[in-house]
């Protein structure tokens, strides 16, 4: 008996994150099977991920899915996929804005949609959250560019520019913009035996935003410069978050230390972000004690337009909530910039006209992943 699966795969780099990409044909349906196969394949649960295509990092134990369109307004459907590390966890919660940036350019190369010169628009069906994401890939001679003059904080040199528009991504996990109808929400965090307030937005991913002078820190803060005591103080809003949204998650909503414009040296120690260079300063921080090296764009997305909607804590940080504007956010790598147009209607709702960010992405290689039979039957 063959005691390994072939699988057909290919290695895609999508802003600051890097995915592995599988046809969703060479996928088990079976919701089980599935999660032992994308398991055994990224070599989870192991810190090392040493016996699998993990890159033992939260930005590279990435898996995007791609199949034909499930809806007519669509040319692809996309499923991501987070692969725990050390736990044996396959996380469908969220969209990955990095990786959905690659998408686009994924379906041109392998002729899932024709190329249009010079520039293709792909429309593309997150089926984590039900929504659609346009984006605009730059085309030569038959397929996507590589070479451009984009620049991103956290991928080194520059790449072609892919333009993406999340604009249809509100109430996506809990089907309204403010979840809980209010900008500010005060929640009792157990670890601090007190309240803060916080801020809970869905848009591109749900997230939770709090002061982070409320935890006793200042949001510039670099991964390991946190005490264990921060990431419990902040695991804790998350999970009243989630109550208070009806959601059962292990990942959203992301929970995000925001601070007012502020200098500091980025994580690679190769720059100083200055304060003008921003509106505010954010860190998502995760359960487990690590923080985002960067900075995800799906809540990015969020923070962008939260930044837009008059009493949320990062409007105050901004220290404005007028727009139309570019929010500029200052992460460990460096600083992001996203464009945000947000208006307030009569009856004291918010509405998302547009939010649009650029990204660059490149294909590194295809091949064959070989999965061990023995782990997808269970042993």
């Amino acid at each position: 008996m063959n005691e390994q699966i072939r699988v057909p795969i290919t290695l895609m780099r999508g802003g600051t994150s890097k995915a592995v990409f599988l046809a969703q044909r060479d996928v088990p349906e079976d919701p089980e099977m599935r999660q032992r196969f994308l398991l055994a394949l990224f070599g989870s649960p192991d810190v090392r991920q040493i016996d699998g295509l993990g890159g033992a990092d939260i930005l590279t134990s990435k898996c995007a899915i791609i199949g034909p369109p499930s809806r007519p307004d669509a040319d692809i459907d996309y499923t991501f996929a987070q692969i725990g590390i050390d736990q044996p966890t396959v996380n469908f919660e969220i969209i990955c804005g990095n990786i959905s940036s690659a998408t686009g350019v994924y379906a041109l190369q392998e002729s899932l949609i024709p190329v249009q010169e010079p520039i293709t628009t792909v429309r593309v069906h997150n089926t984590n959250t039900g929504k659609i994401l346009r984006m605009t890939v730059n085309c030569a001679d038959g397929e996507p560019r590589v070479e451009g003059d984009c620049e991103i904080d956290g991928v080194p040199g520059s790449g072609a520019e892919v333009a993406l528009d999340y604009s249809d991504t509100s109430g996506g996990a809990t089907g309204r913009l403010l979840p809980t109808g209010r900008p500010i929400d005060q929640v009792y965090v157990p670890q601090l035996d007190r309240e803060i307030p916080v801020s809970i937005v869905d848009v591109g991913t749900v997230c939770v935003f709090m002061r982070a002078a409320d935890l006793g820190v200042t949001a510039t803060e670099l991964p390991g410069q946190l005490s264990p005591e921060i990431y419990e103080a902040a695991e804790q809003v998350r999970l009243s978050a989630a109550q208070r949204c009806g959601l059962v998650t292990t990942i959203t909503p992301y929970q995000v230390l925001i601070g007012p414009p502020q200098g500091y040296r980025t994580v690679a120690g190769d720059r100083v972000v200055h304060a003008s260079e921003l509106d505010l300063v954010a860190r998502m921080v995760l359960k487990d004690g690590v923080m985002h090296k960067a900075f995800p764009v799906g809540g990015s997305v969020c923070l962008s337009v939260a930044a837009q909607i008059a009493g949320t804590i990062p409007a105050e940080a901004r220290a404005s909530h007028l727009g139309p504007a570019r929010i500029r956010i200052g992460h460990p790598s460096g600083a992001l910039s996203i464009y945000a147009h947000v208006e307030h209607s009569a009856n004291d709702g918010w509405t998302v006209r547009e939010v649009h960010f650029t990204r660059t992405a490149r294909r590194l290689m295809d091949g064959t992943a070989y999965v061990r039979r023995r782990l997808l039957e269970g042993a």
